[in-house]
């Protein structure tokens, strides 16, 4: 998915998209690290006995869902983009966000969140940037 964000911030026709893809991505991990590092929660798997990861993962913080967090952001990206790939890419997002809870790697909290974040910073970086100035800029004159 970075890879689809970058490809589409060196394409003409969709810089500004994925310009504020990767904008995106960049601050939702930066706002999941500083959430894990304040209030840390464990993994389901590490939490609960009755859990078992199904592939094995580090016992680090799982609260927001970092892959979640850009699955959001791939999801609110191609809601925004007109091709035919739209729902094939949308399904296959979010089935990811299923995997990371039936894998017993995440709550359902943690994909939530992680994806509501992911689409919030997408859909706000994306205004903002497309967004006129407030204050026309002074034209300079050439003679």
């Amino acid at each position: 998915m970075m890879a689809l964000f970058i490809f589409l911030a060196f394409s003409k026709t969709t810089r500004k998209l994925g310009i504020a893809a990767i904008a995106s991505s960049v601050m939702g991990l930066v706002i999941s690290r500083i959430v894990r590092w304040v209030a840390p929660r464990e993994r389901p798997f590490i939490a609960l006995e009755e859990v078992s990861p199904l592939i094995e993962k580090e016992a680090s913080a799982s609260f927001p869902s970092e892959q979640a967090l850009i699955v959001g952001i791939f999801i609110a990206l191609l809601w925004l983009m007109e091709n035919s790939f739209k729902w094939t890419g949308i399904f296959l997002g979010s089935m990811i966000l299923v995997s990371r809870v039936y894998l017993g790697h995440h709550y359902v909290s943690d994909v939530v969140i992680g994806a509501v974040l992911g689409i919030s910073l997408f859909v706000t970086t994306n205004k903002l940037s497309s967004r006129k100035p407030r204050f026309p800029q002074e034209k300079s004159l050439t003679s």
